[in-house]
């Protein structure tokens, strides 16, 4: 993150433009994983990463009922959390995370998740995606959110050419007004998810149509 990118006032200008068509568009727009506290979110980013959001929140329905804090996971015997949380993939990697994470928590934090980025990555499974995600949802610190669809729709909006998303998230911090950082990270995300689509992308519906610098935009099939 030490390198700064130039953006020019014009693609700044595009940027804001953007911002509030998709404002406009998205009224509703937030996080779309239905948490209650900064550690309940922190452990449903680790579930939902290769896995939807609406699958992680049917399972944490039942997961917080059974483990209401760190204590809980950090307590529960092997197999037991694997296998509560198996629907979402990568169960034994992601139990290990949030086992460990719980354990730190404990140890090191009082039992409370640290609102500080440089904190929350030495926690196991916890990147600057989640990271982020926590910081804004929670704690009101702005950051720029690179899920797969940040990464689709942005490359695609022209907004970076990057597909690493740590360069991605350099890019948009140049970009974006800081103050927008968050709720454009959710903008991406329910664009990706109702239009910019990864295979059959709706261009002749897209209300960003016109300011999106996508090459193929005129040539895909669009429904």
């Amino acid at each position: 993150m030490a390198r700064k990118t130039v953006i020019s006032q014009k693609e700044k200008e595009r940027a804001v433009a953007l911002f509030e068509i998709f404002r406009e568009t998205y009224p509703e727009v937030r996080c779309t994983l239905d948490y209650r506290s900064p550690f309940q979110l922190l452990v449903m980013t680790i579930l939902a990463a290769q896995c939807t959001d609406a699958r992680v929140n049917v399972v944490c329905s039942d997961l917080f009922k059974r483990f209401k804090n760190p204590r809980d996971f950090a307590e529960t015997a092997p197999g037991v959390l694997e296998e509560a949380i198996r629907s979402c993939g990568f169960f034994n990697q992601k139990a290990r995370s949030i086992r460990e994470s719980a354990r730190m928590l404990l140890d090191e934090y009082n039992g409370e998740v640290p609102a500080d980025m440089e904190a929350l990555l030495r926690l196991p499974g916890v990147g600057r995606k989640i990271a982020n995600a926590v910081l804004g949802e929670c704690f009101g610190v702005q950051g720029v959110i690179v899920d797969t669809h940040c990464r689709r729709v942005t490359n695609r909006l022209g907004f970076t050419r990057h597909q690493d998303p740590t360069k991605i998230e350099r890019d948009l911090m140049a970009l974006w007004p800081p103050e927008h950082w968050t709720i454009y990270s959710h903008y991406m995300v329910f664009h990706g998810r109702a239009v910019c689509q990864a295979r059959s992308p709706k261009c002749a519906a897209c209300p960003a149509r016109e300011l999106c610098l996508w090459p193929k935009k005129n040539v895909r099939k669009t429904s």
